[in-house]
């Protein structure tokens, strides 16, 4: 009777946390699985051809993007997103916005300490010097790409803090075009000058994506449409 009863109070715990993150849950499992499935597919060798194939299409726009390009990349790297996040931390210490600030902390700058733990699992080289292209040779790892990962986990934040702050409709819209643009741009420039091959960018968007899911169904469990706090039974009480 005691393990039936464990059990059940299992089920009944793992139904009100899918019911209370109904959209946020899925999003993390999904994109921890693709991850996971990708990082599997690396080590195996199975994704070289796709990842030979796109570095081909992308090198034949070599010589007529490199200003772009080279813009986007070095909008991704560290330096810039640190400044940005160090700025809008202090924004949102200033309007007496403090959990979102810690927000900002766990969801844009966890994302980049994930990613050097990451980088250090999976400890996969670099494209050979021969694919680089107007760059000075990179020595780093290269498992998922730190420019995508911390740029998607900083555009992600952003969108996630002007929706609970309730900015108006056309900024938030603008913020995820705008934020979409500045993610597709980094990522495609790492490809480019041949700083990652193309699934280094892919596991970089797919991991930030779960930390960034995670973060907020952790911390705003009420704010996508359908999610709130579960129903509680009679036997229960009233506290939630």
């Amino acid at each position: 009777m005691g393990a039936s009863r464990s059990l059940r109070s299992l089920a009944a715990f793992l139904w009100r946390l899918c019911r209370r993150h109904r959209w946020s849950l899925p999003l993390t499992i999904g994109a921890v699985l693709c991850f996971v499935r990708l990082a599997s597919e690396i080590q195996e060798g199975e994704v070289d051809a796709f990842d030979k194939l796109l570095l081909g299409m992308v090198a034949v726009w070599r010589g007529s993007l490199d200003t772009l390009m080279l813009g986007c990349t070095r909008w991704g790297g560290v330096l810039p997103m640190t400044v940005v996040s160090a700025g809008i931390v202090l924004l949102l210490l200033l309007v007496r916005r403090a959990k979102e600030a810690r927000y900002w902390v766990f969801g844009a700058g966890g994302g980049l300490l994930l990613n050097v733990l990451l980088k250090e699992l999976f400890h996969r080289a670099r494209p050979t010097a021969d694919l680089v292209y107007l760059l000075p040779s990179l020595s780093s790892l290269s498992f998922p790409s730190g420019h995508t990962m911390g740029t998607t986990s900083v555009v992600g934040s952003l969108v996630v803090i002007l929706h609970v702050v309730k900015a108006p409709r056309g900024v938030r819209l603008a913020s995820i075009l705008l934020g979409s643009a500045a993610i597709v741009g980094v990522g495609v420039s790492r490809v480019y000058l041949g700083a990652h091959y193309p699934s280094d960018v892919l596991g970089g968007f797919l991991a930030a994506a779960a930390w960034v899911s995670a973060v907020t169904g952790s911390m705003y469990p009420r704010l996508l449409p359908g999610e709130g706090a579960a129903p509680v039974t009679a036997q229960a009480g009233s506290s939630s």
